[in-house]
């Protein structure tokens, strides 16, 4: 299932090659709409490679470009609705971060923090990149209730995951991009603590985003990032 799907994502590619543009919108709207139907696995290249070919299709293509803000404005009217989940506000934020509109990602969601906050905090960790790129710190700050254990949940997940790959000789690059992820996270937090003025706060879990850390090797390499001038 998952091979026939990604053939037909090979083929909107080849298909736009060749000129056939319109052939090649109907293949990256099948896969946007029905891929995960076949293989929940494709999530991530839905939101990645697919959404790049279908911007990169609108570029020489109008119609295809039209069709992808319907999509968005579609997905994003459902969420003001109250009839989308978390997945369906990923699809959002995916397609506006390919366009360069991380702008329109912070207006929804101002909107959703009064239409449906609960969803809204549900999806904080997504939401929130936008959010403080737009420097709106107050509703970034009232998406992390509990910055400490944000940064707690954050040190967890990195554990399992170097626990899982170490155990399969993961590569160290591997490693280093996780840990990456992790400073990245944690350092979002505290600029949303420095902006709103809570310096002392932001050094303590500074100092407890490491600390967190059991491994020896993976302590070090997050107090770098953390404490890099």
């Amino acid at each position: 299932m998952m091979q026939d799907a990604l053939d037909r994502l090979d083929a909107a590619s080849e298909l736009a090659g060749d000129g056939q543009f319109d052939a090649a919108l109907r293949e990256l709207q099948w896969f946007h709409e029905q891929a995960l139907e076949h293989d929940p696995s494709l999530y991530g290249v839905r939101l990645s490679y697919a959404l790049h070919a279908w911007v990169d299709l609108g570029a020489d293509y109008q119609p295809a470009l039209d069709a992808l803000l319907a999509t968005r404005e579609r997905d994003a009217a459902l969420l003001l609705a109250g009839k989308g989940k978390r997945g369906l506000f990923h699809d959002v934020v995916a397609i506006d971060e390919e366009l360069g509109q991380g702008a329109d990602t912070h207006v929804l969601c101002v909107a959703l923090e009064r239409t449906d906050p609960v969803l809204l905090a549900a999806c904080a960790d997504i939401a929130l990149p936008a959010i403080i790129a737009a420097g709106d710190y107050a509703l970034a700050e009232r998406l992390l209730p509990d910055p400490g254990a944000t940064i707690g949940q954050r040190s967890r997940s990195l554990m399992k995951t170097f626990s899982r790959w170490r155990r399969q000789h993961a590569r160290t690059m591997f490693i280093g991009s996780q840990i990456g992820i992790y400073a990245a996270d944690v350092r979002q937090v505290l600029e949303v603590l420095v902006q709103r003025g809570r310096h002392a706060e932001a050094a303590r879990l500074r100092r407890l985003a490491v600390e967190l850390i059991p491994a020896t090797t993976v302590r070090r390499a997050v107090r770098a990032a953390l404490y890099a001038s």
